[in-house]
């Protein structure tokens, strides 16, 4: 069996993902804060990229197939999941510029709001986000979220080191013998969960329990892959019509869901229809090859997906600077200035990613790759499971 495992579209995906938080996070929330919700350009256009955050529900699909996929991979290969060796690599993966990015926002910001002489009161627990709890942070004011806004992105990454600890011990324990039954209870739990908390709108969306069931999803297709090649060989005998069909209908799908009702089906099921329609662009992007376009062949997004978990990280510390930068040189809240602030902030947050991944990530993906290498070889030395990072190797 090869040791090489590499899915060259992946990376293009996740760019694409990252980039839909981007603009929601700079042009849609800084137009909601800045502009008014009744000028037609919001409520035509400018709305649309609220469902850029959704970005962030494709990423856990993502690491839960490539989790899974590359576990069951290296069992095969090896004959075993070696569960310390994981955590050590996630721990030389994630952890430098997670706490690099809390210290940021609980040391860095302060002390440049104090400098500028402006009011500050950050409110998020420095204890959640050192125990990577982060996204339980949002529960404590009421849905208010970090003053730093650094700090508010970091919940995803929270919920990811959570479902790192647990995952791999459904698979080589508890459900060593039984895959499935680890991705129904995960996803019936889920569901259960976010049916008795429909009210609670930050429960749904930052909650372990509530969107753990996506990756879920994404270790269920990850299994069914790994364990059934018939499988693949069937998404591979899709005709071009049903990939279109299967977009539009998952277009369909996200645009107009929130229009369906705040009835408790929806709500409860809404993340799990999600989670399947980002499931079929996985399997679609990689077994199909009568894709509309294959992300991997447009260069710049498969580069830059080296560089996402960066970039999701870092790009709210490039807003805020922007931002501030703005407000400093007497600029008006207006239209023109969020779309100042967005075409700014792009380029700064690349350049932050880039750097990031040269000078703290890389010197730590050295030491996994030469200490701890798991079986499985790649393309890219930006390996892991993480969704924001390459899709490539754990």
């Amino acid at each position: 069996m090869s040791r090489s495992v590499y899915f060259p579209n992946l990376d293009g995906l996740r760019t694409l993902a990252c980039l839909g938080v981007f603009f929601f996070h700079t042009l849609f929330l800084y137009a909601f804060m800045w502009t008014s919700h009744d000028a037609p350009v919001y409520r035509y256009g400018l709305s649309l990229l609220g469902h850029g955050a959704e970005g962030v529900n494709f990423f856990f699909v993502l690491s839960g197939f490539l989790i899974t996929y590359l576990l069951l991979h290296e069992e095969h290969t090896t004959g075993r999941i070696n569960t310390p060796a994981f955590y050590l690599r996630r721990v030389l993966r994630i952890w430098p510029l997670y706490f690099a990015s809390v210290v940021f926002g609980f040391v860095i910001v302060p002390f440049w709001m104090h400098l500028a002489h402006a009011p500050w009161h950050e409110t998020a627990d420095p204890r959640l986000f050192v125990a990577f709890l982060a996204n339980l942070d949002l529960f404590r004011h009421h849905d208010l979220p970090p003053s730093a806004f650094n700090l508010a992105v970091l919940w995803s990454v929270s919920v990811e080191e959570q479902f790192y600890l647990l995952w791999p011990l459904l698979l080589a324990g508890l459900f060593r013998w039984w895959r499935p039954g680890a991705f129904l209870l995960v996803i019936g739990f889920s569901l259960w969960f976010r049916y008795t908390h429909v009210h609670y709108d930050a429960m749904l969306y930052s909650h372990t329990f509530s969107v753990i069931g996506d990756l879920a999803v994404g270790g269920a297709v990850g299994w069914v892959c790994f364990r059934y090649p018939a499988f693949c060989h069937w998404v591979g005998r899709w005709p071009l019509w049903a990939i279109v069909v299967g977009y539009a209908g998952g277009a369909a799908l996200l645009v107009l869901q929130k229009e369906w009702g705040t009835d408790a089906f929806n709500i409860t099921c809404q993340r799990l229809f999600r989670a399947l329609f980002f499931a079929f662009v996985i399997l679609e992007q990689n077994y199909a090859p009568r894709s509309i376009v294959k992300v991997g062949r447009i260069r710049w997004l498969t580069y830059w997906g080296t560089f996402t978990y960066g970039l999701y990280c870092l790009h709210p510390i490039a807003s805020m600077l922007v931002g501030f930068s703005l407000d400093r040189l007497g600029f008006h809240h207006s239209l023109s200035t969020v779309l100042l602030l967005t075409a700014l902030s792009l380029p700064l947050s690349a350049a932050l990613a880039w750097l990031s991944y040269h000078y703290l990530e890389h010197p730590f993906l050295k030491l996994k790759n030469r200490r701890w290498k798991a079986p499985v070889s790649s393309e890219s030395e930006a390996a892991g499971e993480t969704p924001l990072l390459a899709a490539t190797e754990h």
